[in-house]
């Protein structure tokens, strides 16, 4: 897993932190997936529950605070920042319910309750206020876990084409909201189609539209700043594939 970060937050909606800036430089590291499965091929059954581990990360990270950059201390700083990105339980399940219709089910949970961002610039600064001490504040954290829901149905309506729906549910990771991301989950409803253009080679296409949920944004300090509403997003992709025989 790799990650890296740049953040400039700007706006009066920020007070203090009006003007504030980190780079996070990139940094991977490596996690393990581990998990069961089982099938019955007669009737196309498949389950599958796999565990993915957190990882944990440390990263150089360069912060400036202009609100306090004249006193001693706090000007600009590089060092070390942790974060672990958290761990995740998925549950992958499908069935035959004729010889041309295939049902399919997902289901994720993650732990974003646990997940947090900590600069450490950033983190003095707010214990300079004795209402957030002795810990401080966080850049970025959640309240709640999150829960992803999928169920798929798949066609085959001839040998060569087969194509397939889905409905989705993502119940997000609590709101109010960071404003580095302002969504609380989604609906999404997606359609595909896949041809098997030889009996080697294939071509798939589909899309997924989905409705985010409204949800307020807070600044670290628990501020409600913004307010975010009927918003939405699709994703598309085309994929060839080849398989040996």
């Amino acid at each position: 897993q790799r990650v890296k970060a740049d953040v400039k937050l700007r706006g009066d909606a920020y007070q203090a932190a009006n003007g504030y800036t980190t780079h996070i430089s990139p940094d991977q590291e490596y996690g393990y997936i581990a998990g069961l499965s089982y099938s019955k091929p007669e009737i196309a059954l498949k389950a599958a529950l796999t565990y993915r581990s957190e990882i944990e990360h440390t990263a150089d990270a360069a912060e400036s605070y202009p609100a306090v950059a004249g006193i001693p201390g706090f000007g600009p700083r590089s060092g070390d920042i942790d974060i672990t990105t958290p761990e995740s339980v998925n549950f992958d399940f499908q069935t035959g319910i004729n010889p041309t219709t295939l049902a399919t089910a997902k289901v994720r949970w993650v732990p974003w309750s646990d997940f947090a961002i900590v600069p450490s610039l950033y983190n003095q600064v707010s214990n300079l206020n004795p209402i957030y001490q002795p810990d401080g504040l966080s850049l970025v954290s959640y309240d709640e876990d999150q829960w992803q829901v999928e169920l798929g149905l798949a066609k085959r309506l001839s040998q060569a084409l087969a194509v397939s729906g889905n409905i989705g549910w993502d119940s997000g990771a609590g709101n109010p909201v960071t404003s580095l991301g302002p969504i609380e989950g989604y609906y999404s409803a997606g359609l595909g189609a896949k041809y098997n253009v030889t009996e080697n080679w294939a071509v798939s296409a589909g899309g997924k539209y989905l409705w985010f949920g409204d949800a307020e944004g807070q600044i670290p300090n628990d501020d409600i700043v913004s307010d975010f509403q009927d918003n939405e997003g699709y994703i598309v992709g085309v994929k060839l594939s080849y398989q040996a025989l």
